[in-house]
Formats: C-alpha cells, structure tokens, sequence
C-alpha cells in the first residue's frame, strides 16, 4: 500500500505539507511550506557541521555514544517500551547472514514469521551492526561506517486477530516528539521521505528522516515478506503480505552523535581519542606542514564532508574523476588545492579515519567468539584484519594490530557481553598479523602466476582474478596489490567497490545456500500430515506398529539428491511414510536409523530415515502397501549413534573449556562407525 492511500492524522495536526523533491522527485512532508527539495539530495549539504543540529551533548566518543543511546532508550522505556539487551554480533540463528546487519535481523526469521512471541511489545533496544557493503567508502566520505549501533523501536501487530499494539501514525508521533522535544532538533528542519525498504528477506513502506541533510533515521512499516510467487515487486524482488506487520526503526547511533557534535567527520566524534593517536603515530600534521596549505585544516575537512554527503562518495565512486569534482568545488569555496596535494591529505586520513571503524567491527566479533578464517563469518573478520594492517603500515605507523586492538578497547568498548576475554582476543590479533606477513611472503608464486598474462604496467586486474586469489588463496585484494607491486606491476590499484563487491559476494552465497538448504524435497511430502514422532517418549523402544500412509518409488535422480552416507547398505528403491514411527531421522548431524519394516510375511530393509517438514521417510529396498506394518529399529547401531552423539558434545565442551570461549561447533557427523567434530580454533 502507498503512502498515499494511507491516512496519516499527525501531518495535519502538526501543520506538515506533503511535497515532491524538485530535485530527486521523491514525496516528502514538512512543516516548512517554502522547502523545496527533501533534504536528502545534491542540493542539501550537511549544514550541521559546526553548527551542531542537536543540543545538549557537549562530550565525544564513547561517552557520547552512551549518553544519546540512554537518551533513546529511556524515551521509549517511560511509554511503555521494554528495554531489550543487544543480541550477538554473530548471527548463529540465520542461515542466510553472517553478521547481525540490523535490529530487526534479531527477530528474523522466527519472530517475524510468527513461529515464536517476540521478547517484549513493544520494545526498544540498541543493537550493535556491522555492514560490509560500504566498507570501501569507509574513512573516505565522512560519515560510512562498517560497524555502527542501530537504536530502535519494535512493535509486533496483528491486525486480523484485532491485536494492534500501534501502527504508521503512533510510530511517526514518537519519533517527531522525541527528535523535537528530546534532543532539540527545530521542527522546521526536520524532513520526512517516502522510500520503501526491504531486506532480510521482508519489505514495507518507509520513511527517511531528514536534519541538516544527513539521514537520522528510517521508519519501516514491514507488511511484506519475500515470496517468489508473490504479487509486490519491490527493488527485483517479490513478495507478499504478511499476517504480522511490524513496527521496524531503524536510529543511527552515531550518527546522532555527529550531529550532536557538529565535527567535521563522523569519526571526530566518535573515535576521537583514536584519531588523535593515529596522527601523531603517523605525522600527519608534518605532512600538512609540508604542503604549505594556507588553510585550517578543521575547515578543509568540513568543507570535504559537505562535499561528501551532496556528491554521494559510495560503492564504486570512480575516485579520479571524484578528485577533479572536489578540487573544482573546493575552489568554489575559496579553498585553492591541486589534486596531488588533496591526494597527500586525504589518503593517510582515510586510514587514520577507517582504522578505528574496522578494529570496531573486528573486536566485536573476537568478542563475541568468532575465529578469523578463510571461510563464512571468519573471512569477514580476517579481510578486516588484514585491512587494518595494510592501512597501518602504509601510514607508517610503528604500532601492531594487537596495539590497535588494546587502544580500542580500552578507549572505545564496553565489553561486559563479550564471551572472549581481552587477552584472548589480543592474542587472535597477534597470529592474524603474523599470518598477514606469511602470506605476503608465500603469495608471490600464486600472484605471479594469476597475473603472468597481465602486462606490467597494467592499472586494475580482473574482478574473477581477484575474487579467485581471495577465495582459493585467502589473498584478499589489498594483499595481492601489495604482493604484485613488489613483483613490478607497480601500477595495479583495487578499484574502489571491490572490497565490498567481495563482501556482497559473500552475503550472496550465504543467502543461496542457505535458500538451497530449505529448497523443495527430492520426495513431495507436503499433502501428507506429520508423523507422531513415538522415539521421543521412549528412547529405548525399538518395535511398534503403524499404519503405511504413502508409499513412492525412488528415481536414480532422488537418490542422488539424498546425499547417502557411506554407512547405507544399499541403495534405497521406495520411500514409505507410516502414520507413527519409532526410527529417528537424520539430524543435527547424526544418521538416521536404520532397521525393518514388516507386512504380510514380506520384510523390507530401512536402510536410512530422513524427515522433510515434519513428515518421516523411511528409505527402504524394497516396497510396503496400504495397511498394517510392524517395525523394528537396529538397536545395537541406534545406541552406538546414541553414544557418539553424546560423545560429541562431552568433546565440545572440553574443547571450549580448555581452548577458550571462541571454541563453537563448526560441523559434525555421527555415525556408527565413529563420529567427527569441527571446532573453531585460531591455532
């Protein structure tokens, strides 16, 4: 549904206007009946820089940080919110992300779906973040981050069953009282755009909200959730409406600490102390000194992130022709720099500015348990990681990544949630930085060879060449230019957009597999009811009777989707569905059981169980008709899988105990042969 077809009372009981953009086109409301453009456009400037757009917070970093978000959650707490702790940085629960990338990804899929009660109605909550898609315009534009505190507040209704706790009008009220009246934003200032959202897998109406042209905050209204035979099309995908409609906010910590602090950057004012260190440990201000520039530099900034916000640096921002746009807008303003001499200030602040974001990002998630690796979750902290060295160096700065990661925490951090230990986690920086030099020093064979049919003076290699070198060599692209400059292909650079490029790619795998996962069975199962699971009330039962509910013939094709363990005896020909079982299926990494089933004198061997939405395949040798069977479940094999299974978890825990607490369960298979174990370990 359009906002437009949605009657909203608060816009004309606070005197707000609907307009369309002249600019970008977009409907937006306000309570300024002269404003022409949405706020959010190539005409909008930051214009809070140095002239801060909320009031009454005059400290920086993390007791900034601490202050707005209390300010927040105490606002909706005394309106009858419940206050919710932040969920993981790692998002154990989804199959289909890796890192928690916002609030409501806590809630995804099993709240929003309406399999389980959300933890309160409604509530507030802080949830740390962390988005790799713009980690290429970290440091650069201003205002990306990677890893940020998304605030908000949650609301779970159901319109059919008459349960509304409170929808798009209450929602627009709390936030226009609390921007208002809470942090003293001017009324006049503060612009309303329609733009619908989706993600993780749902959609709904939205709107932007604007101050001083930085986006605060986004309001969605998730009625939608992505089917492929849905009839709403939104950005590509398609989707349908939902029972539950959810009240989905999503507020930027950080960036209401930068309007707070009208810095020049948003890294200003919330990594300060970390910026200050960075400078000094790598002169940067000799390397102003040196360019005689007649200008302040806090000037030279701010007019570079005004720049920023309206010429849109992001994702795959062609960087030279950035540079001529900006050295000809600086000019405008009456500040007169040539693009080499832009390039020497800005290029070590973009490290000294992306610097403390990653090692944000990458101590949360040693934190919260994860290992650096060349896979999943653990490529993502290690391209961080190896980011962060290349950045340090090329600044020149004599500190280590474990000296990062000890500053940052003890100036940046509250680590009362981290399940990791701070020594525990130094010493993961420590080995990440010994490896980084390793494969500096191993990858040359492997980048020589990539790049033998690429001429020497070549600029950029190939985006396939560069994804294979990261994938199968764990040679992120930083590392590769590094390698091939010494190798002489002194021009080759990473386009800008790449490093996120990696990371999409990486999110994009995790989505098929994990849609492949719950993709449709090789057996159709879905007119059948569930199967009364009797295992579960006697584990030590193994005869019983039921009645054959369906009974199908298996294609090779079938089989062969069915992925066999080695310890099946044959080949399966039928698959038999009874109405109650005692053999327990595959799953959480343990075989099926195997046995007999009975019927009429003749007996067929169950040579493996499988289930698929609730329904248990026996998967026999040969086939059952309607009526009676009687079954028996091969004891001895179930309790050895029984000890295994047990045997697994004793393993685990030991694991955990001595090794430390990043120790999780990777993978595992129980057989009844023996049984395997993959743990997350960073030695």
């Amino acid at each position: 549904m359009a906002f437009g077809e949605i009657h909203i009372p608060f816009w004309e009981e606070s005197g707000h206007v609907c307009k369309t953009c002249r600019v970008t086109g977009a409907r937006f409301w306000t309570r300024d009946e002269n404003r022409t453009t949405c706020g959010d456009s190539t005409e909008d400037p930051y214009t809070f820089i140095g002239n801060p757009a909320i009031e009454g917070f005059p400290m920086r970093g993390k007791a900034l940080k601490d202050a707005m978000r209390e300010a927040f959650l105490d606002f909706f707490e005394k309106r009858g919110h419940m206050r919710v702790e932040p969920y993981p940085i790692i998002a154990r629960w989804r199959d289909d992300i890796h890192l928690t990338i916002a609030s409501i990804a806590d809630f995804q899929p099993h709240v929003t779906s309406g399999q389980v009660p959300p933890p309160a109605n409604p509530l507030a909550i802080s949830q740390p973040c962390i988005r790799l898609t713009d980690v290429a315009a970290v440091g650069r534009s201003g205002r990306h981050l990677s890893t940020f505190e998304m605030m908000a507040h949650h609301a779970f209704n159901r319109p059919r069953d008459d349960d509304v706790v409170y929808w798009i009008d209450q929602c627009v009220r709390y936030c226009d009282e609390m921007l208002i009246d809470s942090f003293g934003i001017s009324p006049g200032e503060l612009t309303y755009v329609e733009n619908p959202w989706s993600g993780g897998g749902n959609a709904g109406p939205a709107l932007e909200v604007i101050i001083g042209g930085l986006e605060l905050a986004t309001l969605v209204f998730m009625n939608l959730e992505e089917d492929d035979d849905g009839d709403v099309e939104i950005k590509g995908l398609r989707y349908k409406e939902m029972d539950l409609q959810i009240i989905d906010t999503g507020y930027g910590l950080e960036r209401f600490c930068w309007a707070a602090a009208g810095t020049s950057t948003i890294y200003e004012a919330i990594y300060p102390e970390s910026v200050v260190w960075l400078k000094q440990l790598s002169d940067f201000d000799s390397v102003v000194s040196s360019l005689g520039i007649e200008v302040d530099m806090d000037t030279l900034l701010g007019e570079l992130s005004r720049l920023a916000g309206i010429l849109n640096i992001d994702v795959g921002t062609d960087v030279e022709a950035l540079y001529d746009k900006l050295v000809e807008r600086l000019s405008e303003n009456g500040i007169d720099l040539s693009v080499d001499e832009l390039k020497r200030v800005t290029e070590p602040l973009s490290s000294i500015y992306a610097i403390p974001d990653h090692m944000h990002a990458l101590c949360n998630m040693l934190g919260d348990g994860l290992v650096p690796s060349n896979a999943k979750a653990g490529y993502l902290a290690r391209m961080l990681a190896r980011r962060a060295c290349r950045m340090k160096d090329d600044l020149g700065a004599s500190v280590s990544l474990a000296d990062l990661g000890a500053h940052h925490m003890d100036t940046h951090l509250d680590m009362s949630s981290f399940v990791q230990s701070r020594e525990g986690i130094l010493r993961i920086l420590e080995l990440e930085e010994m490896r980084y030099h390793e494969m500096l020093r191993k990858g040359e064979a492997a980048v020589r060879t990539a790049l033998k049919s690429i001429p020497k003076d070549s600029a950029e290699a190939s985006d396939e060449t560069l994804f294979r070198l990261a994938e199968e060599r764990g040679l992120n692209p930083d590392m590769v230019v590094s390698i091939a400059h010494g190798l002489g292909w002194e021009n080759l650079s990473v386009r800008v957009g790449f490093a996120a490029d990696m990371a999409a790619r990486n999110a994009e795998m995790t989505k098929a597999a994990a849609k492949a996962k719950s993709g449709k069975s090789a057996i159709e199962v879905t007119t059948l009811p569930e199967t009364s699971a009797d295992y579960y009330a006697d584990t030590s039962s193994t005869e019983f009777t039921a009645e054959v509910l369906h009974c199908t013939p298996l294609s090779d094709d079938a089989v062969g989707s069915l992925n066999l363990s080695s310890e099946v005896r044959g080949a399966p020909t039928h698959a038999v569905v009874l109405d109650r079982t005692l053999f327990y299926p595959e799953g959480g990494g343990q075989l099926g059981d195997q046995g007999t089933l009975a019927q009429n004198g003749s007996v067929a061997n169950v040579v493996d169980t499988r289930v698929e939405n609730g329904v248990i395949m026996h998967l026999t040798d040969s086939p059952l008709g309607s009526g009676s069977a009687s079954g028996t479940v091969d004891w001895e094999r179930r309790k050895q899988l029984m000890d295994h299974h047990t045997a697994v978890h004793i393993v685990g825990g030991s694991a955990r105990e001595v090794l430390g607490p990043h120790i999780w369960q990777a993978g595992s298979n129980k057989g009844a042969r023996y049984a395997r174990l993959d743990i997350t370990h960073h030695s």
